[in-house]
């Protein structure tokens, strides 16, 4: 007890003899610099506190967007979503603001009850503008109106009520404050998976393997695995197409799923740098044989689209080249 007042009775001559007083765990000499000192203190706390306020404000705002953008969606709205995006907007695909809303129109006309649910994943802010990355579900019950080959070829004993299309997209949404508003100004998907299932395939068990990214004018394989069940034939095409709009339409060339039920095929992306959708049609027969093994009957049970986004890059670095080449000019020269 005595050291620790002796050690008190120290401090305070030791202040004495400095003129010092303690404020805020730090010791000035003069009052006016002390009063300087927690002026500024405070109109530091007062700016950031400030900052972290129109922060939390963009952040609310920004979510209200992305709020506004499910709602609409779901609500087959492509005019109020227009409401969300700034004219200047443009996709990582290169489609603009017109062919946005032309795409939105579309989808809502083909697909009468398709359902949207994002979960949100991570708001970036950085000034006036901020990245947003999300996960969409897709859901949609799917009218004959949308198969992808003429009613024609499809028999009778399927039933085109029970196709379902399914989705998974992960991308990222780039947005700007425009005059107090934040506006969707672009977006960059990373990801995409979807399926249309009609029939017995809709619970058959089936696998397409697809590369994320590849680059521009490389081959690449697509790979569809599913079992081949006693009693049942798979035919399946393997392809690719450009993502365009208009979309063009794929070349269905269908092969025969072999007994270990792996189909491969090996592909090239395009030479321009569009980005690909990989897909695979899938066609699902049933062979039954009468009791009297005397009548064969193959029937259509299932039809399947399987669809993933196959992103493309370039695989040369224009630095290095550039570097490369007065490397070589240097050689010539000396």
């Amino acid at each position: 007890m005595k050291k620790i007042i002796s050690l008190f009775t120290v401090f305070i001559m030791f202040c004495s003899q400095v003129g010092a007083v303690p404020v805020y765990g730090v010791f000035v000499k003069d009052k006016d610099t002390n009063k300087s000192k927690i002026k500024t203190f405070f109109a530091q706390k007062k700016e950031q506190r400030k900052i972290e306020g129109q922060k939390r404000e963009d952040i609310r705002e920004i979510k209200k967007v992305i709020s506004l953008l499910t709602k609409y969606s779901n609500e087959h709205d492509s005019q109020k979503l227009a409401t969300l995006y700034d004219k200047k907007y443009r996709s990582f695909d290169g489609f603009n603001y017109d062919t946005l809303i032309k795409m939105l129109d579309e989808t809502f006309d083909s697909y009468e009850n398709i359902s949207y649910k994002s979960d949100l994943q991570s708001i970036n802010l950085y000034g006036d503008k901020a990245v947003v990355n999300l996960v969409d579900t897709t859901e949609a019950v799917i009218a004959s109106k949308n198969m992808k080959m003429s009613l024609e070829k499809i028999p009778a004993d399927i039933d085109l009520r029970t196709g379902y299309l399914e989705g998974v997209c992960n991308y990222a949404i780039y947005l700007q404050k425009i005059n107090d508003e934040w506006k969707i100004i672009g977006d960059n998907i990373i990801s995409e998976v979807t399926s249309v299932k009609y029939g017995a395939a809709r619970k058959y068990p089936m696998e397409f393997i697809a590369p994320l990214d590849v680059a521009k004018d490389s081959e690449y394989c697509l790979t569809l695995k599913m079992p081949v069940k006693r009693g049942v034939s798979i035919a399946a095409s393997l392809g690719k197409e450009r993502i365009l709009y208009p979309s063009a339409e794929p070349k269905d060339v269908f092969r025969k799923v072999p007994k270990d039920g792996i189909l491969e095929r090996v592909v090239r992306s395009n030479k321009d740098g569009f980005n690909e959708y990989a897909i695979a049609s899938v066609g699902i027969t049933n062979t039954t044989i009468s009791p009297d093994f005397r009548s064969l009957t193959i029937s259509m049970s299932g039809l399947a689209f399987l669809m993933q986004r196959v992103n493309l890059y370039n695989d040369i670095n224009p630095v290095s080249e550039v570097k490369e080449d007065k490397k070589q000019d240097s050689k010539n020269e000396g």
